[in-house]
């Protein structure tokens, strides 16, 4: 019998991330030990919340229990005078109803409350006690494994791999001209998960924009009929909505990304990812324009450091649409 992967999943719930989530509680072939939570899309309450209601929606709150993790970044916090989102928490004044993220996620609100330990001591622990075999996906800014790694680095040895959704390359600028919002909002936690020497794939804007859905496969995916299959499409049509309201009328015509989702499947389906640089990668951290920009290598000469990440330019958009499919129907 083919073993279940184990994983760990660290969000800030909200669109993406709760699909992601949803497919992960979903996929019989994973393990999901547990969802650790951060300050990022939202701030780390509402994140919470709203992880808690994907939970609960998947009707997994027995055997999948919510960590609440780090409420502000290592040290972009300390940085005064910028006036940048992405500098201090996110509040509730800064989301829109019409956006792509939105304060509360369509489920109701939650029965269950967070585990009392917190995330990033719960993820210690549970890597220490592990085999080894523990595969780390890291949607949202890296602030709770950075903070692990710094508290106990006997962690380093325990972690099989890390899958992070954020960067990117030819494709960097979304919160910023030159940024991409998980590295943005806690850079410095980026550069220390890079320096960790752990195995680690990156899944930057480059291949999951070439993972798009749009309304048609919403529309087969509510007709599934299940209550995750709902929310899936419920969020996919909430995203193609918020794209249009910020990035203009056009910008939804071929789909949209669902950046996390494509992170787990690359954990079942490591083909999905295709392009796959390995490559030395840093984050600027200069405190300028670049602030929080994921900088890449791809030089094979003398200059060049050792690769430290694997880096996927492209994406199998049939392979990543049909696992969406298939998970959600065995759930029918």
């Amino acid at each position: 019998m083919k073993m279940r992967k184990k994983i760990i999943m660290d969000v800030d719930t909200g669109s993406d991330d709760a699909i992601a989530l949803a497919l992960a509680m979903s996929d019989p072939q994973i393990d999901l030990l547990g969802i650790c939570t951060v300050n990022g899309n939202l701030e780390v309450a509402l994140t919470t919340d709203n992880t808690l209601r994907v939970v609960e929606c998947c009707q997994a709150q027995e055997r999948v229990k919510v960590y609440r993790g780090c409420e502000y970044p290592l040290v972009c916090t300390l940085q005064k005078g910028t006036g940048q989102y992405g500098i201090i928490p996110r509040r509730e004044s800064e989301v829109t109803e019409r956006g792509v993220h939105r304060k509360n996620l369509p489920l109701p609100a939650p029965v269950a409350k967070p585990q009392e330990e917190s995330a990033v001591c719960w993820m210690i622990r549970t890597l220490l006690e592990s085999e080894g075999d523990i595969t780390v996906v890291a949607v949202g800014p890296l602030t709770n494994l950075a903070a692990a790694m710094r508290a106990d680095g006997r962690i380093l040895a325990k972690i099989r791999e890390i899958i992070v959704m954020g960067g990117g390359h030819e494709r960097s600028g979304l919160c910023s001209a030159a940024a991409e919002f998980n590295v943005w909002c806690d850079p410095e936690a980026m550069e220390i998960v890079l320096q960790s020497g752990c195995p680690l794939t990156m899944v930057p804007l480059d291949a999951t924009y070439h993972a798009k859905m749009g309304q048609a496969e919403a529309k087969t995916i509510a007709a599934i009929g299940t209550p995750q299959a709902k929310l899936v499409s419920d969020l996919i049509g909430q995203r193609i909505e918020g794209y249009k309201n910020g990035y203009g009328a056009d910008s939804a015509t071929e789909g949209v990304p669902v950046h996390d989702a494509l992170a787990v499947c690359a954990v079942l389906y490591p083909q999905v990812l295709q392009n796959v640089k390995r490559c030395n990668m840093h984050v600027d951290l200069g405190k300028g324009y670049a602030y929080g920009r994921t900088v890449i290598d791809t030089r094979d000469c003398e200059h060049s450091e050792a690769a430290n990440v694997s880096f996927a330019m492209g994406a199998d958009r049939e392979l990543f649409v049909n696992w969406v499919m298939d998970t959600l129907g065995r759930k029918a």
